[in-house]
């Protein structure tokens, strides 16, 4: 083996750096990286968007006129569907953001095709102005809390077991025998 290989002492300054060519690529923080992936993902999908768009152009113009009656029929199909259900998804997305704000709504009385957007699906924005405008509940019970049920322990009395003699004792003459 070459000795001069393994003594550190014999090699280079550290210090010194050799003059790098322009073309040498400079090497790039993982942030750097990360948004290079992000730009270069945004790109494709930007051509993915434009080439589908360009395709449906395509077979939309070469459609007889029987396949266009499809489509449209489809169409008028699917836009019907999502208006019967938009109610439900409305009457549910009201419930669920009542039920978080603690408030009840009576959505027996309410035109719930208000609350559904024109894509068919729930107008998060008018049901949350529908639950900000109820009145929140109050913060104190209505009625006061009755210690009814659950552990309390009794004022006065020095019983210390449940024992059916004892409490025959007790009840008896009032005290213990």
């Amino acid at each position: 083996m070459n000795e001069t290989q393994n003594n550190p002492v014999d090699s280079p300054a550290p210090d010194v750096e050799a003059p790098q060519s322009p073309e040498a690529p400079v090497e790039a923080g993982p942030t750097d990286e990360l948004e290079k992936w992000k730009r270069l993902s945004r790109e494709n999908e930007k051509r993915w968007k434009q080439a589908t768009r360009e395709l449906e152009g395509i077979r939309h113009a070469q459609m007889t006129e029987q396949e266009k009656a499809i489509e449209s029929a489809k169409a008028e199909a699917r836009k019907a569907a999502l208006a019967e259900v938009g109610t439900s998804l409305a009457e549910a997305e009201i419930r669920a953001q009542a039920a978080a704000a603690g408030v009840s709504v009576p959505t027996d009385y309410l035109d719930l095709s208000r609350f559904v957007a024109e894509d068919g699906r729930a107008d998060r924005e008018r049901v949350t102005e529908l639950i900000a405008s109820l009145p929140t509940p109050a913060a104190q019970p209505e009625f006061p809390q009755l210690m009814g049920t659950g552990y309390h322990r009794g004022g006065g009395s020095d019983i210390s077991s449940m024992d059916p003699n004892e409490l025959a004792d007790f009840i008896a003459g009032g005290s213990f025998i």
